[in-house]
């Protein structure tokens, strides 16, 4: 949808000058943190150069933010890559050689490194550690959440047009975990607004070749996710069978991609360097579609059915401006959506 993505590029590049400006970045005592001393540890469970997963949407954002200049460029990051976040001794050794590196901020990509920061951050007060999926615990872990239910809406909507134009009701889509069905949910209800006909199959489970193996047996000719996994991008494009990605752009040269909703946690990186710079505590994130924090990636126009940018918009804008909002569920599936083993 590159409307909404070339409004919000606009609009970030904005918040940001009007973000930064106010920093005090080149006043200040030896022990005040400017924009020249400041000092970011980036834990990650992939690499540097990832593009999938957290690590992947974590890099993006962080090349994002320093691409777009004001002095946060990248020898102001220090990284700990290919850590385990189900190591204690890696993850306890990865934060403690970011800390050797005296970071005054740590962001953490995954959920998991939590248990592990919360051991170390008690011991280091100075340092702000910004955790994915965690909550404020009052002192110095912060956490930032995306909400991708409105986008992954928008997803279902291109996946239903395109099953209604192959004439075939059955999509399939992969859970991680029956504990959250929300993203799958968002999607179901997506594709019942423009193909009221179609259901959803769902596998939940994270063996991706063997999920989209059973849904294509289910009769699935769209797939859909919650995570990243290049097996489904391949396993659809042997299939022929026709996918949406999840979490970033990685695949959207896949020759049966259609879109994928995507992360961006740009804004939460700058809101909270531009806070530690002005010596005050970063807000606790947790956003959406309408404030930027995810967005759909262009639709594969070769691919999608014909209306699929029309109807995408049209329900965007009505995102956007609060006419169009969601009650999803958690843990009890949408109307039309079965669980298949």
């Amino acid at each position: 949808m590159k409307k909404f993505k070339r409004v919000f590029a606009v609009v970030l590049a904005v918040v940001m000058l009007m973000s930064l400006a106010s920093c005090s970045f080149t006043e200040g005592t030896d022990t005040d943190i400017t924009n020249d001393n400041i000092k970011i540890g980036v834990l990650l469970s992939g690499a540097k150069d990832s593009s999938t997963g957290m690590s992947g949407a974590t890099m993006t954002a962080i090349n994002e933010l320093q691409s777009v200049g004001y002095g946060i460029n990248d020898d102001k990051f220090r990284y700990a890559e290919n850590i385990d976040p189900n190591n204690a001794e890696a993850a306890a050794d990865g934060i403690q050689s970011l800390l050797n590196y005296e970071c005054n901020l740590l962001i953490c990509s995954d959920a998991a490194f939590l248990d592990d920061v919360e051991k170390m951050a008690a011991d280091n007060e100075s340092v702000k550690f910004l955790v994915f999926g965690a909550e404020n615990d009052g002192q110095n872990i912060y956490g930032y959440n995306v909400n991708i239910t409105g986008t992954s809406y928008l997803a279902g909507i291109v996946a239903g047009l395109k099953a209604a134009e192959l004439k075939v009701p059955t999509l399939g889509y992969l859970a991680k975990s029956d504990a959250d069905l929300s993203s799958l949910n968002a999607f179901a209800m997506g594709v019942k607004s423009v193909n009221a006909e179609a259901a959803v199959s769902a596998v939940i489970g994270t063996d991706a070749a063997a999920g989209v193996a059973t849904l294509i047996k289910n009769g699935a000719v769209v797939i859909a996710s919650d995570y990243e996994d290049e097996a489904i991008s391949t396993a659809c494009t042997d299939g022929k069978i026709f996918f949406c990605g999840f979490g970033s752009e990685t695949y959207k040269d896949a020759e049966t991609y259609l879109c994928a909703p995507v992360y961006n946690f740009t804004q939460f990186y700058i809101d909270a360097i531009k806070a530690i710079v002005d010596d005050k505590e970063p807000a606790e994130f947790t956003g959406g579609y309408a404030t930027g924090a995810t967005y759909l990636s262009d639709i594969n126009e070769d691919n999608a059915a014909e209306g699929s940018q029309a109807a995408v918009d049209s329900a965007a804008q009505a995102i956007a401006d609060g006419s169009l909002t969601f009650t999803i569920s958690v843990d009890t599936p949408f109307e039309n959506v079965t669980i298949v083993k």
